[in-house]
């Protein structure tokens, strides 16, 4: 099923217009690479270890457990780091804006 579908889609390819072509070829190449990608995680079970390390503090790959206050201390500082980045973003977006208000008013 998946051969015909790819070889519909490349035979599409030749039909369309020469930027439409690149566009849907890259296109095509990034969906293939991040399903490779998926199946790659599966196969380390990386959704498995990801939910033990958020439920229970198992770090993925060895034997180490962190207790609950160390899991808070390392949410709270990537929480802290979100928070920052999202209220820098703001903070630069509103830069013109002001750059220009004061510059009309002098």
């Amino acid at each position: 099923m998946l051969a015909f579908t790819l070889t519909g889609v490349l035979y599409s390819l030749e039909l369309t217009t020469p930027k439409r072509r690149n566009y849907m070829k890259k296109t095509s190449a990034i969906i293939l690479t991040t399903l490779s990608l998926l199946l790659i995680l599966d196969s380390f079970n990386f959704g498995h270890a990801l939910m033990m390390f958020y439920l229970a503090g198992v770090v993925p790959g060895t034997s180490i457990i962190l207790n609950g206050t160390q899991m808070l201390e390392l949410f709270a500082i990537i929480a802290g780091f979100i928070v920052a980045r999202l209220m820098n973003s703001i903070v630069r977006s509103f830069i013109p804006t002001i750059t220009s208000v004061s510059r009309l008013q002098a």
